[in-house]
């Protein structure tokens, strides 16, 4: 983004129409021919500058732009753990194992899970693994 940037239209105090300039002369020209104003220090990011035609003015919303930038660091961690984790068919072998382990150990498993483990061992019994 250049330096000096023409606010030519706006719509709910977002810009709708813009130009960047080099230099002030050719944003004030711009300005001159079809209307708006001249700002500058805006970043690049148009989407956080807020617009205030009637007094001419724009500034940056810092505050909005650092608030969607916490939203979605709030969720990437969900999409980096999903790339790391193994497959979710190794988990649940490692905790259908594990569960084996405990009820051949004189543990008592809640119904669901003894049910659950009961075919999945005669599924694995069917299906033997091959050395």
């Amino acid at each position: 983004m250049k330096q000096f940037v023409a606010i030519v239209g706006s719509e709910d105090n977002k810009v709708a129409k813009y130009q960047d300039f080099d230099t002030i002369k050719e944003a004030q020209a711009h300005v001159a021919k079809y209307g708006g104003f001249v700002a500058t220090g805006l970043g690049s990011l148009t989407e956080y500058w807020v617009i205030n035609e009637q007094n001419q003015t724009a500034s940056y919303d810092q505050a909005a732009e650092d608030a969607d930038i916490a939203a979605k660091a709030a969720v990437v961690y969900k999409d980096d753990r999903k790339r790391e984790y193994p497959p979710i068919g190794d988990q649940l072998d490692a905790i259908w194992k594990e569960l084996n382990l405990d009820r051949m150990g004189g543990k008592n498993l809640n119904q669901d899970a003894d049910d659950m483990l009961n075919m999945i061992l005669a599924t694995k019994a069917k299906y033997h693994k091959p050395e």
